[in-house]
């Protein structure tokens, strides 16, 4: 496993999105006053997640649920909206769906960068976490960051789609032929079990 050594702090305003972060979070488009008082007036508001268990999920009966939308439905129940209807999607789709009026929000853990903060804004965070490297048992490829499949280049590196650990990758001199993109943490999870890839670079 390895740790990044990019900052946590977290800020609001996309302008001071400078800092990249790791955090939950909910983001609001550019139109957010009028998105709120919209959900005010109707009683309820829509909220994009990405089914990833325990940031943001349905339950097998379809609840919405996780640390996000929790965070969320208490913050909403005390701003006079008492109903939020979840809207599953990728994670690459958070934001294009936000941007595209599918939801109102979203509910979701996500780092922070400032590309990000020049398409959409974000709350105050309700927690910080790091990266890590999930590997096979053992580590028997001897994965240790970005700098050992880059060094190797039989190895595979699964990355999900929209995150940003993708671009981090690249930046860090891996070639986009040993970069393997999937939807979501499980296919991450199969994909280093089944061998389809070395070691996948998530949010720990």
């Amino acid at each position: 496993m390895f740790k990044s050594s990019i900052s946590r702090r977290m800020v609001v305003k996309a302008a001071a999105c400078l800092a990249l972060a790791a955090t939950s979070f909910t983001a609001l488009p550019a139109y957010a006053e009028t998105t709120l008082e919209q959900a005010k007036k109707d009683g309820y508001i829509r909220v994009g997640f990405a089914n990833e268990a325990p940031f943001g999920y349905a339950t097998p009966d379809g609840k919405l649920t996780g640390e996000a939308p929790e965070v969320a439905k208490a913050v909403l129940a005390k701003m006079g909206i008492a109903q939020v209807d979840g809207v599953l999607t990728e994670f690459g789709s958070l934001i294009p769906g936000l941007k595209a009026g599918r939801f109102d929000i979203i509910a979701a853990g996500m780092f922070i960068n400032p590309k990000r903060c020049a398409e959409i804004n974000f709350s105050e965070p309700s927690y910080g976490i790091g990266q890590a490297m999930l590997v096979a048992k053992g580590n028997p490829k001897g994965v240790k960051d970005f700098s050992s499949i880059k060094e190797n280049p039989d190895l595979k590196l699964a990355v999900m789609a929209g995150a940003v650990e993708g671009g981090y990758a690249k930046d860090a001199g891996v070639a986009a032929g040993q970069i393997v993109a999937l939807p979501d943490q499980s296919s991450l999870v199969a994909a280093v079990q089944s061998g389809r890839a070395d070691a996948a670079a998530l949010t720990a």
